[in-house]
């Protein structure tokens, strides 16, 4: 479960800007929004704001945090630079300074680093306090220099500083990964949480092995179909279509396969064929037989007539509502798993967006956290779908992001949030001026 992240220096973000996902105790509607727990924690969040406020960002540095934890080379293969808030003097004199709590394993954790364009300048990982207590540190890192909860021998110690000084842009929470100096199971936990528990989504983002993980997981199937039919998308159900290759193939002359690769073929390898950015099948082997996978939608015709289509005949929304599935799926059915999605919203009707976040709110299966980015405003309806605490806005101020949250304002439960937000009640909105 994600508990708070803390941004600095970073992208749009200049001075440290918190989001957070602690309820309001005082707020009594939703009370199944809030997940009680050592530190209770909301379900879910949305973040508004208008084109260029930074709401993207935030996502950003959530994935940045992400991408640091898990992979040593990732600060090695990236521009630095644009990561720093640009829009000062001196920009990079300054480190950025990222932070995360998180809950793992019943384990409560704080992560945070500091990041100079000469590599890693400080990282911290410590048991957190939960707000009553003092934090617990696990490790502290200083450039090449690392203090563990417990003394390291002399020899660990040295081998550590050396690993470090060599890897100055890599994370230790990685590095230890692939050279376990740290003997501590929380890093693994730690480690875990990021790689497994956290699932990002971009507006464009692809599942390359969306059809081969529908075939394999049936209850994942079965959840996909039974939201299709409470979303009611005319479709009557979603099945993966198997057949034998060199059958499928006589009937699909036309289809442009790369032969060389397909004939060389291995069991366990999948070959992926996209079209119009949508992935239309996949060839794999199975007992040495050549098999392609296809989604068949079952959908709904004239006088009750229920044809078979393939992808490439739905629309862009259910497309992309599709590839949002299996972490919704996560999210519902997986304890401590957070989704971080931006731009829910993207190419789906405001309708399908308010039932599926509807549907997540009110699951009483669920056991994980859902955050977006959106514009949707029919989503700010406290009445139905959101508490006012879980809604937060992005507004610029001098050319950086501040972020905010509804429940900084005395909103009665009577009143319509859309309405206010639209009037421009609680910023965060663009301002459009005269085009004469």
């Amino acid at each position: 479960m994600l508990l708070r992240v803390i941004l600095e220096n970073f992208l749009s973000f200049d001075e440290p800007v918190q989001f957070d996902m602690f309820p309001n105790i005082k707020r009594t509607t939703f009370a199944e929004h809030i997940y009680s727990q050592d530190v209770p924690v909301l379900k879910q969040a949305a973040i508004y704001g208008a084109n260029g406020a930074g709401k993207s960002n935030l996502v950003n540095g959530i994935k940045f945090l992400r991408r640091l934890a898990i992979d040593k080379d990732f600060l090695s293969r990236v521009e630095l630079n644009r990561y720093f808030y640009q829009l000062k003097d001196n920009a990079e004199v300054e480190p950025m300074k990222l932070l995360i709590e998180f809950k793992q394993a019943e384990l409560y954790f704080i992560y945070s680093v500091e990041i100079s364009k000469d590599g890693v300048e400080k990282e911290e990982l410590y048991l957190s306090g939960k707000g009553n207590g003092v934090s617990q540190p696990i490790f502290i890192r200083e450039k090449s220099e690392i203090k563990l909860e417990k003394n390291m021998p002399e020899s660990v110690a040295v081998a550590t500083q050396r690993m470090l000084k060599k890897n100055p842009f890599s994370s230790l929470i990685a590095l230890n990964q692939d050279f376990p100096i740290v003997e501590d199971k929380r890093v693994k936990n730690v480690f875990n949480w990021f790689k497994i528990n956290l699932t990002l989504i971009d507006v464009n983002s692809n599942l390359p092995a969306l059809l081969d993980i529908m075939y394999k997981d049936k209850a994942l199937m079965r959840f996909t179909n039974q939201l299709f039919s409470k979303l009611d998308l005319g479709i009557k159900e979603l099945k993966v279509d198997s057949k034998d290759f060199d059958a499928w193939l006589s009937k699909h002359v036309d289809a442009k396969l790369p032969k060389a690769e397909v004939d060389s073929m291995k069991p366990g390898e999948s070959l992926i064929h996209f079209a119009a950015d949508r992935q239309v099948f996949s060839i794999s082997m199975e007992d040495g037989i050549r098999k392609v996978r296809e989604f068949l939608f079952h959908q709904f015709g004239k006088e009750g007539y229920i044809g078979d289509m393939d992808i490439r005949s739905q629309s862009d929304g259910t497309v992309r509502l599709l590839t949002l599935v299996p972490a919704i799926y996560g999210a519902v059915c997986r304890e401590d798993r957070t989704v971080v999605i931006d731009e829910i919203d993207h190419g789906i009707h405001p309708s399908l967006i308010c039932g599926l976040v509807k549907y997540f709110a009110q699951n009483k299966e669920t056991k994980g956290q859902l955050i977006f980015t959106t514009h949707e405003t029919c989503l700010l309806n406290q009445k139905e779908i959101m508490r006012p605490d879980e809604v937060w806005f992005a507004q610029k101020k001098e050319g950086a992001t501040l972020l905010y949250s509804l429940n900084d304002f005395k909103i009665h439960n009577s009143i319509s949030i859309e309405n206010g937000y639209l009037e421009g009640r609680y910023g965060a909105i663009p301002f459009i001026g005269s085009l004469d």
